[in-house]
């Protein structure tokens, strides 16, 4: 758990507490990890940012918080997360983090923290904007705020909510382990097809590498449900990794998953 320095500003926990703004369901989760207090979990929440295109000021500020708190004198095993954190900075393309990212630059912190402080200052304009003042958020009130969203689930109703959410780090890692250990039930691997047949034609840049998963972990399915999506996408998606990671011949005489048979509005608002 990292440790964090007393703040001159303090906000109220009932003004940053996590119901005190609405977020979307991605938004929230990360928002959850980021005041967990885990290293591993602010990580995932960086990396969730950078998947999920995430330009939220109120998670971002969090995020920029403990960037600030924790940059200039990270342990060796803390560079990683604060690199991410620094990346998801810059990929927003918000330039309310051009001074933090600038002070980071000019610093004297280790020179991994510096490389991706860097890297990202050069993706912000250079507009004007209202700057995120350092210490503006008091991480140790936040901490204690409740966990919402979904985040009780375990198993097959936490992995549904999260396919059905659209959290695409979520989502890659499911898809990876299904890939090795197989799907662990129809119900999940049925809501997984549903969010690929939504989105392998349509998908966007940074869903790319989740859908090429996705599709190799529908293809782990022993009957062959998925195959005939898994086919018309080898065959028909207009994303190169989808087609290159899709199976063009699978096993399996079905019957087959027809696109439409989950509602992923109602899958997130049942789980919630």
């Amino acid at each position: 758990m990292f440790s964090f320095k007393p703040l001159i500003i303090g906000l109220t926990l009932a003004t940053l507490s996590s119901s005190a703004f609405a977020l979307t369901t991605i938004e929230q989760r990360d928002y959850d990890r980021l005041v967990s207090g885990d290293l591993t979990e602010v990580k995932k929440a960086a990396q969730s940012i950078v998947a999920n295109n995430t330009n939220n000021a109120q998670v971002l500020d969090v995020l920029a918080e403990f960037v600030a708190q924790n940059y200039l004198h990270a342990p060796d095993y803390q560079l990683d997360t604060i690199a991410w954190a620094c990346r998801a900075l810059g990929e927003t393309g918000n330039p309310r983090y051009r001074e933090l990212l600038t002070s980071i630059v000019n610093s004297n912190a280790h020179k991994k923290v510096r490389k991706y402080a860097k890297r990202s200052l050069k993706s912000l304009p250079s507009t004007d904007a209202s700057q995120y003042v350092v210490g503006s958020i008091d991480l140790k009130s936040i901490q204690k705020a409740p966990v919402t969203n979904g985040s009780s689930l375990t198993g097959d109703d936490k992995a549904m909510f999260d396919i059905a959410s659209g959290n695409l780090i979520e989502i890659k890692m499911l898809a990876q382990k299904y890939t090795t250990s197989g799907i662990p039930s129809q119900q999940v691997g049925d809501t997984l097809a549903e969010y690929f047949a939504q989105n392998y034609k349509t998908g966007q840049q940074h869903q790319y590498d989740t859908l090429a998963w996705v599709c190799k972990g529908l293809a782990t399915d022993k009957n062959g449900r998925y195959k005939a999506l898994i086919e018309d996408a080898e065959e028909n998606s207009p994303i190169r990794a989808v087609r290159k990671h899709c199976p063009d011949e699978i096993e399996g005489k079905g019957p087959y998953y027809q696109a439409g048979t989950v509602d992923l509005i109602e899958v997130e608002k049942q789980l919630q």
